[in-house]
């Protein structure tokens, strides 16, 4: 009888997890290469909130979410509810210097300070989009670029993430890639799901 529960249990775990994250907005890319472990993909420009915090990458990812989730809610002028998309995104806090190319930035690392971001639904502009109430929330425009992407399942603790961002690391390095980026976190899925079903992914933009 309890074999059975738990199947059961485990049945309506995977289902629920599968349909909270149905039909959710991602981010639009093309693959333009796939190497063993890695693959290389052109992103479209897209608009993200985004906040910066101050704490451990756990902790600022935690913090940053709920400031980002409670403006989605309604916490804005237009007290209007946004659609969530997917992946949550984080990232050092950077410090950049335009280079004379028109994309991408030479950007510079700074200590327990992460930015935060969730991707903005595409039927938004920067004209539509509901104004935030929290001054700490910016507007930013995703630029296209180009990424290298390391996905993983499992749950992404900080050690598994140190680890594959060393990896992707260490492949571009061999292929004679330019990173142009400090490492970005993406993280897929709501707390609840199972870890086998966990997308997460680390990217470094490059030339």
């Amino acid at each position: 009888m309890i074999v059975i529960v738990l199947i059961i249990f485990g049945i309506i775990w995977v289902a629920y997890s599968y349909l909270s994250v149905r039909g959710i907005e991602h981010p639009k890319y093309v693959v333009l290469e796939k190497h063993g472990g890695y693959e290389i993909r052109e992103y479209d420009s897209y608009l993200a909130a985004e906040v910066v915090v101050e704490g451990s990458q756990e902790e600022s990812l935690s913090r940053g979410f709920k400031i980002l989730f409670d403006y989605i809610s309604g916490n804005n002028r237009e007290q209007e509810s946004i659609k969530m998309t997917a992946p949550v995104t984080q990232q050092p806090e950077e410090k950049s210097e335009p280079i004379p190319m028109t994309a991408p930035v030479m950007q510079e690392q700074r200590e327990e300070s992460y930015a935060v971001s969730f991707m903005m639904p595409s039927n938004y502009t920067l004209d539509t989009l509901p104004i935030p109430n929290d001054p700490a929330i910016t507007i930013v425009e995703r630029e296209k670029n180009k990424a290298a992407v390391l996905r993983f399942a499992g749950y992404a603790t900080e050690q598994r993430i140190i680890n594959k961002q060393a990896r992707l690391k260490k492949f571009l390095e061999e292929g004679g890639y330019g990173i142009l980026s400090s490492s970005h976190l993406s993280l897929y899925n709501p707390p609840w799901t199972p870890p086998f079903m966990r997308r997460n992914e680390v990217m470094f933009v490059i030339q």
